[in-house]
């Protein structure tokens, strides 16, 4: 059986155009967020989650830190 993880960034490949439009576009996301970027994108609750997540890390830790950034984590 294989042991759960927090770690669920290993296949966000499809939502890198969601994760980008919200950093870009953040005042024109709809309120509450989730239930907006699901409708906007198509996504589940749970890709929704990931979208405010990795947006949220891109935005504090820029990848040219030259200390890796979110953009490693996302792609990890």
């Amino acid at each position: 059986m294989a042991i759960p993880t927090s770690d669920h960034t290993a296949d966000m490949g499809h939502l890198e155009e969601p994760i980008e439009w919200l950093r870009h576009h953040r005042a024109e996301c709809g309120r509450p967020a989730i239930p907006s970027l699901r409708r906007r994108f198509g996504i589940s609750a749970r890709e929704a989650c990931h979208v405010l997540r990795i947006s949220h890390l891109r935005d504090a830790w820029p990848a040219d830190d030259h200390q890796g950034g979110a953009d490693d984590v996302a792609h990890s």
